[in-house]
């Protein structure tokens, strides 16, 4: 029997009728582009039916202008160009679609990704040497650098230029040229854009100044839709609202996956078999974990060459060895959490927030997975902390209804460092502060009378029969929905008025029903719960492509 509230959203009627008389949309999709916020035809059927023509123009983003004017002037001199590039899975796509751009245009091009473990997160002094040495005169950040002021003015004092392009939240810009969607509008198109779609955004401008400039009378235009489906990856991986122009990556990279540019990526798809349909679950749990486990493990190059690699077999012997990384990524984080399960001494939870501090040494790169863990576990804001010698290094990852960047910000004095965004953000403060920045994290998030939110509630989207989920223009819409992510999430439909033709329970554990109505029938899947098909007469679910077969299913959460 079901203990959970059902709650049907309500909806602005008089919106209602418009969307459906003068935006021809069906009942069922006009409640379902309601309430996902929209409140215009225009911008509703922008999202549900993307044109690539509806990217904005990039040189709305402050400094664009400054940036691919001073990449111009080094592409003209032949002036080495450096990249220095976060080690996830969007500064590693990022770099290597910034260089692969790049390369095309000069040899002149060196790329750098510090491994995590040796100085943790940011744009870090000890690397301008390396530049220096190899005659670098300008470098380009990617994911990173926005709060790293030190290392730009110091790389500026030798000699060489930087360009940040960065997507974390800007504290104080710094004094240099800076490419990022956080100093737009909140409400732009860019302001949501990971890092991978801030180089996106950053050499779609760049072509359009270079052709204007004639550069390319001599050059092949470069073509630019094939990175979408890297870009795609890393805005799924980096979890950033799919919205804007990050819905408009996602939509095409997504569907480019599947016949895609690079021999790497088809590689991918071919040992994971998924080479045949894919699916955004089929992303973030087997491709993006693959991607992100060797940067964790600090081996970030690895995934840059198995990106750029050309030869069959050069891929494959890449492909091997992170495939190895993530089974290894695997091994220490199960041990990782049995070891947290036998030490409670590691482990400080209470109503507002959960603390886990490692003492002993643990990869850098895994603090944020282990965070997001527990988070999704007790929908709490969690803060891993691993302390070597003298310094700390912490992770958070917070539920969305809680600014934990804004909370942090209020703590920068015990740190030596901090970045992010509003529900992920990593920090290094001095291992003595730690008590101190505990109690305060803890004040402050008492005082923001933050309360979790739990999952007896269901909000429920529309309501539907199957004849109506399964009409010729709804179908086509659910198709054009995926790929969900954040702040684009499947609509939750309330069906209703269906006989249950058959119920099969699959490994002993789920329940596949196929529903019926007239002549229209619907596969629907309840995981973890065996149904005794006398005792359902309503469903609440989300209906989805399956990517093998194509057709509409309805993955059940609640029945009655």
């Amino acid at each position: 029997m079901s203990t959970k509230l059902w709650v049907n959203k309500s909806i602005n009627f008089e919106l209602f009728y418009t969307f459906i008389h003068e935006g021809f949309f069906t009942p069922l999709l006009a409640k379902i582009l309601i309430n996902k916020g929209f409140s215009d035809i225009k911008s509703a059927y922008s999202f549900l039916y993307p044109q690539i023509s509806d990217f904005s123009d990039p040189f709305i983003i402050p400094d664009m202008l400054l940036a691919v004017k001073r990449i111009t002037r080094a592409l003209k001199n032949k002036e080495k160009i450096g990249i220095y590039g976060d080690s996830d899975a969007d500064g590693i796509i990022g770099s290597f679609v910034l260089y692969h751009f790049l390369k095309e245009l000069s040899p002149n091009i060196e790329w750098l990704i510090p491994n995590k473990d040796d100085e943790g997160y940011g744009f870090h002094a000890k690397y301008l040497s390396f530049f220096k040495n190899n005659g670098i005169s300008l470098i380009i950040t990617v994911d990173v650098g926005i709060s790293d002021y030190y290392t730009i003015n110091l790389a500026k004092a030798i000699g060489i230029d930087v360009i940040v392009t960065d997507h974390h939240e800007v504290f104080n810009k710094p004094y240099t040229i800076t490419v990022t969607g956080k100093l737009t509008s909140s409400l732009s198109p860019f302001y949501h854009l990971c890092g991978s779609g801030v180089v996106f955004a950053l050499i779609r401008a760049l072509r359009t100044y270079l052709f204007h400039c004639g550069f390319f009378k001599e050059k092949k235009l470069p073509y630019l839709r094939k990175y979408m489906e890297l870009i795609c990856l890393a805005t799924l991986a980096d979890m950033v609202p799919l919205i804007g122009e990050n819905r408009i990556i996602t939509f095409f990279g997504f569907r480019d996956l599947l016949n895609s540019a690079f021999p790497s990526i088809r590689i991918l798809l071919e040992k994971t078999r998924l080479n045949t349909g894919l699916s955004e679950e089929n992303l973030y749990y087997h491709i993006i974990p693959r991607i992100n486990s060797a940067a964790r493990l600090g081996y970030p190059e690895k995934v840059f060459h198995f990106l750029a690699s050309l030869d069959r077999n050069i891929a494959e012997k890449h492909w091997e060895e992170i495939e190895k990384l993530n089974q290894k990524r695997q091994e220490i984080e199960k041990e990782i959490l049995t070891s947290i399960e036998n030490e409670s001494s590691q482990f400080s939870k209470n109503k507002n927030c959960i603390f886990l501090i490692f003492e002993k040494k643990i990869p850098k790169g895994l603090l944020g997975l282990i965070a997001n863990r527990f988070k999704n576990l007790y929908h709490l804001p969690t803060i891993v902390i691993l302390c070597e010698k003298d310094m700390a290094y912490g992770s958070v990852r917070s539920p969305s209804e809680i600014n934990f960047f804004e909370i942090f910000s209020r703590c920068k004095d015990l740190s030596i460092q901090f970045g992010g965004h509003k529900c992920a953000l990593g920090f290094r403060l001095d291992k003595k502060n730690l008590s101190a920045l505990k109690l305060r994290l803890e004040n402050l998030l008492e005082a923001s009378n933050f309360t979790p939110s739990y999952s007896n509630l269901i909000y429920i989207d529309a309501e539907a029969t199957l004849s109506e989920l399964l009409n010729k223009e709804n179908l086509f819409a659910f198709h054009q929905l995926h790929p969900y992510g954040e702040s684009h999430l499947p609509p939750t439909i309330l069906l209703k008025n269906f006989m249950i033709k058959n119920s099969i329970i699959l490994k002993d554990k789920h329940s596949k029903l196929i529903l019926q109505q007239g002549g229209k029938e619907l596969n629907a899947i309840y995981f973890n719960n065996i149904l005794k098909k006398d005792k359902v007469s309503l469903i609440v679910g989300t209906p989805y492509i399956n990517n093998f077969t194509q057709n509409l299913e309805f993955k059940i959460e609640d029945v009655r």
